[in-house]
């Protein structure tokens, strides 16, 4: 890796925290951090690094690898600006790369051990059409045993988005824990509109079939 992206790296870790919103679209410091503004590309880091890593830690499971995945995802990104052409958000083109990373990630993890929010997603909807934006947050409660039955549910739902196939797994995470709007995940996959809804209604209808029994 170039001594430049590395920098990048070494002084801004990957680091939740509270920050002034800079009201400046992103393709401004996009086009700033092309031209070698280190400051402007921490600023895309610091307004992108809470979706970013949770995109990986619902792909992978695992607090820990979704920061690691989280690093090397940003860090694919800066050495790829000037490949960005547009087509959807720099948001939807940073969670793609940071899906393609937590795949490469968990294959590698699989091939090693080969040798050697509380959410519920709207799975119930029986159709496209009856899509009301995917996340639903319901039980505010503060009861014990509601709350220990929303965490196990949390966990059920975290496995059975895991146990998708990766197409299917991909576009659950970007449409229903991340809320992309199906006209970013086409744009930025080079899907039709239609396809994306199909794919989206299929993966919930995965997801209803193996934990609908549960709610």
């Amino acid at each position: 890796p170039s001594s430049a992206a590395s920098d990048v790296y070494k002084r801004q870790p990957i680091v939740i925290e509270a920050e002034a919103v800079v009201h400046r679209p992103d393709e401004w410091y996009v086009e700033a951090a092309s031209r070698g503004d280190r400051e402007a590309f921490d600023q895309l880091v610091r307004r992108h690094q809470q979706g970013v890593i949770n995109a990986a830690a619902y792909y992978l499971g695992h607090q820990e690898d979704a920061l690691e995945v989280a690093q090397e995802s940003f860090l694919k990104a800066y050495r790829s600006l000037k490949g960005f052409k547009g087509r959807a958000s720099f948001r939807t083109w940073l969670l793609r790369i940071t899906l393609n990373t937590a795949r490469s990630f968990h294959a590698h993890r699989q091939a090693i051990k080969r040798s050697g929010t509380t959410a519920t997603i709207s799975i119930s909807a029986a159709s496209e059409e009856e899509d009301r934006g995917g996340l639903e947050l319901n039980d505010s409660s503060g009861d014990p045993h509601r709350l220990l039955e929303r965490k196990e549910l949390q966990q059920l739902i975290e496995d059975a988005i895991r146990s998708l196939d990766d197409r299917a797994r991909r576009i659950i995470i970007l449409r229903d824990i991340l809320g992309e709007s199906y006209q970013a995940i086409a744009d930025e996959e080079g899907l039709t509109l239609g396809t994306v809804k199909t794919r989206v209604h299929r993966a919930r209808l995965e997801l209803r079939e193996i934990i609908g029994d549960f709610l």
